[in-house]
């Protein structure tokens, strides 16, 4: 729209819808902070505080006019900064180390003060250290990879193009474009042209043409719908994280076949000096940005990686099994799941327990049992994944892919484990039926703890999950 003319770029209409498109990925490290967390078992809230912290206006004001690269200080030691908004390693590996940080003071404060003192101290710790340690990480690897860039322009344009077209899906994956970004504005505005924009538009429609192969070629009707969407977020707005975290990187085969399609794309918009005369994203509808001398040879380069992208995929394949239609439906059959009630006792819906942890299905999906006995039951046949060491919950993985938490209790991990006994240790195969541990049932009514056990499907967004109407179990998960 604004390259017709049809909105200007200072209209607040303008604005608003920027900040519609842009938003998930200017607060990407957040979301990543709290579904990293829940994989490395940290406190999810912990590590959005953490993240939210170094992409609040305040912090990211001490880097001044400077920007990456500036210097401050905390109680003394040197701090090199940078914009955290957007980016992904930073959150993966400070979150990582939170959750080592929040498993070793649990393991020295008294269960009586975890509640206050395990948060206040990670917050305390992860903060600075996730600004003094991924910091330089960021604006060095960032700053190096600029330069190697423009430099590998300024030489010969047909390898710059098969490297920038190659390489850039990779960046994208770890934020890293974002440190190339000043430089094609800064060359608009001097040169008025660019010659990167093109290169990492070739990497676009590399992109585009690997949806379009896994398109054709899953067999899977969520993927093909899946596919559509990121096929037309990239022809339309030239995002492709979608086709990227989605596609790509799930089943590998076609991240590679899109650096192909980049790879001879780019050097083909490379080696014709093709110009982009506004920073934007390649897409179709920004076909007007590089309208000029050179415009034939980018629509011919986008067409090169669009069609190596797809027909390499097509080639590779995406690494799932080919399937006939009655072996899906015998698939099918096969994920399909009884659990069958772990512990003898009433059944409730997950909507009732007291914990909003539970009732609001942060952990998943699933339901709530209050006990009669104080004994718990393999529901399927699998492994234990995760004995807690506090012996209130226990981690069961089925052999059909269904991962379980049974929790015994609410707020029962402050006993440290009193009045729990286990009879499994993590990595031990178990069948239905068999006893996973055993609790003190009276005593946990006596100290005035609620024993209503949550069972949740902690990976139930994959899984469509239903409760039998005309039974409390078996409780059928698909």
């Amino acid at each position: 729209m604004t390259q017709v003319g049809w909105l200007s770029e200072k209209s607040s209409t303008y604005v608003i819808l920027t900040a519609a498109s842009t938003a998930v990925f200017y607060f990407l490290p957040i979301l990543l902070a709290f579904t990293a967390a829940k994989k490395f078992g940290a406190n999810p809230f912990v590590a959005v505080a953490v993240m939210g912290a170094l992409i609040m206006p305040d912090f990211t004001a001490l880097m001044g006019n400077k920007g990456n690269g500036a210097i401050t200080h905390f109680i003394g030691i040197p701090i090199v900064l940078m914009n955290y908004t957007s980016t992904v390693i930073p959150a993966i590996l400070a979150i990582w180390c939170q959750s080592k940080l929040e498993k070793g003071l649990k393991k020295i404060i008294p269960t009586s003060m975890q509640l206050l003192f395990v948060s206040l101290i990670t917050l305390l710790i992860m903060v600075p250290l996730t600004a003094a340690v991924f910091g330089p990480f960021g604006v060095y690897v960032g700053e190096a990879l600029a330069k190697f860039i423009n430099a590998l322009m300024s030489t010969n344009g047909w390898i710059a193009g098969a490297f920038i077209g190659g390489v850039w899906n990779i960046m994208v994956i770890f934020g890293l474009q974002w440190a190339v970004n000043p430089i094609m504005i800064q060359n608009i505005s001097v040169l008025g042209y660019d010659k990167i924009v093109p290169l990492s538009a070739a990497a676009n429609f590399g992109m585009a043409g690997a949806a379009l192969g896994t398109l054709i070629k899953t067999k899977d009707k969520k993927m093909k719908s899946f596919s559509v969407s990121a096929l037309l977020s990239i022809f339309f707005a030239g995002i492709t994280e979608p086709a990227i975290y989605g596609i790509a990187v799930r089943y590998k085969k076609p991240l590679i076949a899109a650096v192909l399609g980049g790879a001879i794309g780019g050097a083909f918009i490379g080696g014709m000096s093709v110009n982009a005369y506004a920073f934007v994203f390649g897409g179709l509808t920004t076909l007007p940005a590089f309208v000029g001398k050179t415009f034939v040879y980018y629509v011919i380069g986008l067409l090169i990686c669009f069609v190596v992208g797809t027909v390499a995929t097509l080639i590779l394949g995406l690494g799932e099994e080919e399937q006939t239609p009655e072996d899906k439906e015998t698939g099918a059959q096969n994920r399909e799941e009884t659990i069958e009630q772990p512990l003898v006792g009433e059944v409730i819906q997950l909507a009732e327990v007291k914990d909003p942890v539970f009732s609001q299905e942060t952990l998943g999906k699933g339901f709530a049992i209050v006990p009669t006995t104080g004994e718990v039951y393999a529901p399927f046949n699998g492994v234990v994944s995760m004995v807690f060491k506090t012996k209130h919950a226990i981690g069961l993985k089925s052999d059909n892919g269904t991962e379980l938490l049974i929790h015994v209790g609410l707020d029962t991990v402050q006993l440290n484990g009193e009045y729990f006994e286990t009879l499994v240790k993590e990595g031990d195969r178990v069948k239905t039926g068999d006893m996973l541990l055993t609790f003190n049932l009276a005593k946990l009514q006596e100290k005035g703890y609620d024993v209503t056990t949550p069972v949740v499907v902690t990976n139930s967004a994959q899984k469509e999950i239903r409760l039998k109407a005309e039974a409390d179990f078996p409780v059928e998960f698909a």
